[in-house]
């Protein structure tokens, strides 16, 4: 069964694009058009395509608008979003609402036809995983194992992936972002604002020493953990002078970091700058908490 595309775009020119672009390259089958927020957001309900390519400017309400309206309803729709606007906030912020990926107008054949096929490839191994997730809750539960401990155990391996593509789940502070995150996750807070760093430390330090007889004092907490979003920053913006496209720099540089301590980190690795990019542990742990809902 093909997919089936939604395209929102307040262009009809770009509309036309886009539709040639997909039937030609036999990438699915366009389901409905829409040129402004409101109209999409009700086709989008109704009709529930796999692939939704929006615009950001549009009249009514903008793409991240829609994308955040439909991601509260719990639409299961993948959004690409596109855009002539490249403002790196603006970029960030789609992402947090839960864009896939971003294409650059004006619309590029080779880009558009390479994005929708990453979409695609990735939504087939989301299914599978999701598929063999269902079998393991069936089988945990015939065991007598709690839904909560699979959820658990999930979101785990979920940070873990992110960690890892970063380069830094060998490093000492892996461990301690990692129990954040789940700590956060469990009191189902995207905010970790609410919170005071010191919090998070004395917290695990406490869990240290119940659960491990382990004691640890915040600071040696606090240098771990900086220690490795550091590396993982110096990680990232080497992935980005690699190739500016990757799919993870694209995604995680502006969710995890400031995107502008990435480029200052892509400059000073270049030898084009003396100062490197320093990082914002809150917004660290605050952007895989985000990513946790996008995996």
């Amino acid at each position: 069964m093909n997919d089936r595309f939604y395209i929102v775009d307040d262009d009809k020119v770009i509309q036309r694009v886009l539709k040639n672009i997909i039937i030609k390259n036999n990438l699915g089958d366009i389901i409905g058009f829409s040129d402004n927020g409101k109209e999409a957001i009700e086709d989008i309900k109704t009709l529930n395509p796999d692939i939704v390519l929006v615009d950001l400017l549009l009249p009514d309400v903008d793409g991240i608008g829609i994308v955040s309206r439909l991601r509260k309803e719990k639409c299961d729709s993948v959004f690409i979003m596109i855009s002539e606007v490249n403002a790196k906030d603006i970029v960030s912020k789609a992402y947090k609402e839960g864009i896939e990926l971003y294409i650059n107008k004006p619309i590029n054949v080779i880009e558009v036809i390479s994005v929708i096929k990453k979409v695609k490839e990735k939504m087939k191994m989301t299914k599978i995983i999701k598929n063999f997730e269902d079998a393991m809750e069936t089988i945990s539960f015939l065991k007598g194992t709690s839904s909560n401990e699979i959820k658990r155990k999930t979101d785990r391996e979920k940070i873990e992936t992110i960690l890892a593509k970063l380069g830094i789940l060998g490093e000492a502070g892996n461990n301690d972002i990692v129990e954040i995150v789940l700590w956060l996750e469990n009191k189902n807070s995207e905010n970790i604002m609410n919170y005071k760093l010191s919090d998070l430390y004395s917290y695990l330090n406490k869990k240290y020493k119940e659960e491990y007889e382990v004691s640890s004092n915040v600071g040696a907490i606090e240098q771990r953990i900086r220690r490795a979003i550091n590396k993982g920053l110096k990680n990232i913006a080497n992935i980005g002078i690699e190739d500016y496209s990757n799919d993870f720099f694209s995604r995680y540089a502006s969710i995890l970091y400031d995107f502008t301590e990435v480029r200052k980190q892509m400059d000073f690795a270049r030898g084009k700058s003396k100062y490197s990019g320093k990082v914002n542990i809150k917004k660290f742990l605050e952007g895989i908490l985000i990513s946790l809902n996008n995996i």
